[in-house]
């Protein structure tokens, strides 16, 4: 059996699963989730469950097997005074970023990382466009939303704030993006394109309204909570075009985005220099933009064939 620890926010939990399944595909064994991470820091909750995904909880049985770092301290005890042996056998994401070895992980394994590239899971693109497609209900103003930025010529434009700033581990590792990489974007797109239609998704609106002036018509996506988040997945996944900011939320909508004709915006750069690797974040196809150059460049085109 293959076990992956399920932790963070929607798009940690996404890619976790993902490389959880490749691995359960590659051995014919049923994936299946720890999600004991949430007992003690819930944030905004397990979200996995809105998608129509096939893994369910690992069982208390199974959970004997858990590594002990991994266990709660009564679930340790019950091991020793049950004589249960043989713990899954523990693979961690050290360090953090895509290697080769991380595909040839054998059955049997608990995986706790972040996973976050599509590398961590090749040819699952079919098949997790279906399990990440939404099981749970959505509000009526979501699917109107959603049919709206299928329709036109539509920009979905995701801006990452709040605890890229508040939290200091998190300020230590991810760039802030200035509002002109934003505008730079939108401008790109729209240059050759007509009736261009401009979507806000942030869980900073507030900031978003009061620095992205766009041209073109703007609407600030304000319905939906922490807790429907895989409603603004899905409209981002809609759009014509994405802008990224440096996050694994706005990765998915793009990623999930199914349209043949699709313009991906990605930051080339997530992390500040000398932390974590970021190189196979960006899918090849996207427009990875230097940030730094754009102070210098005309256009994001000049800053996404750089070096």
């Amino acid at each position: 059996m293959i076990v992956t620890r399920i932790d963070g926010g929607l798009g940690n939990q996404m890619f976790q699963y993902a490389y959880g399944l490749y691995l359960a595909g590659k051995h014919h064994v049923p994936l299946t989730l720890d999600l004991s991470s949430y007992a003690s820091k819930p944030s905004n909750g397990y979200l996995l469950d809105r998608f129509s995904i096939e893994a369910r909880q690992v069982e208390a049985e199974s959970r004997r097997r858990v590594p002990h770092k991994y266990q709660f301290a009564n679930e340790k005890s019950w091991r020793t005074w049950l004589g249960l042996g043989s713990p899954l056998r523990l693979v961690r994401e050290r360090p953090f970023g895509f290697a080769e070895r991380y595909l040839k992980v054998g059955d049997d394994s608990y995986l706790a990382g972040y996973w976050q590239s599509e590398k961590f899971f090749p040819g699952l693109r079919s098949l997790l466009l279906n399990q990440f497609s939404v099981g749970a209900p959505m509000s009526d103003a979501t699917r109107r939303l959603g049919q709206q930025l299928s329709e036109v010529n539509s920009i979905a434009v995701h801006v990452r704030r709040g605890d890229y700033l508040s939290n200091p581990i998190n300020a230590r590792l991810y760039q802030e993006l200035a509002s002109e990489y934003y505008r730079r974007c939108v401008h790109d797109w729209a240059a050759h394109r007509s009736h261009v239609h401009v979507f806000v998704f942030s869980n900073d609106l507030h900031w978003c309204k009061a620095n992205l002036k766009f041209s073109q018509p703007t609407t600030f996506v304000e319905h939906t909570t922490g807790q429907t988040a895989y409603e603004d997945l899905w409209m981002i996944s809609q759009a014509a075009c994405c802008v990224m900011a440096n996050s694994t939320f706005s990765w998915w909508g793009a990623w999930l985005n199914d349209r043949p004709d699709k313009t991906v915006y990605t930051p080339r750069k997530w992390f500040h220099p000398n932390t974590l690797d970021d190189r196979h974040l960006p899918c090849e196809s996207w427009i990875a933009v230097d940030t730094q150059q754009l102070r210098t460049t005309h256009s994001v085109a000049e800053s996404s064939r750089a070096a």
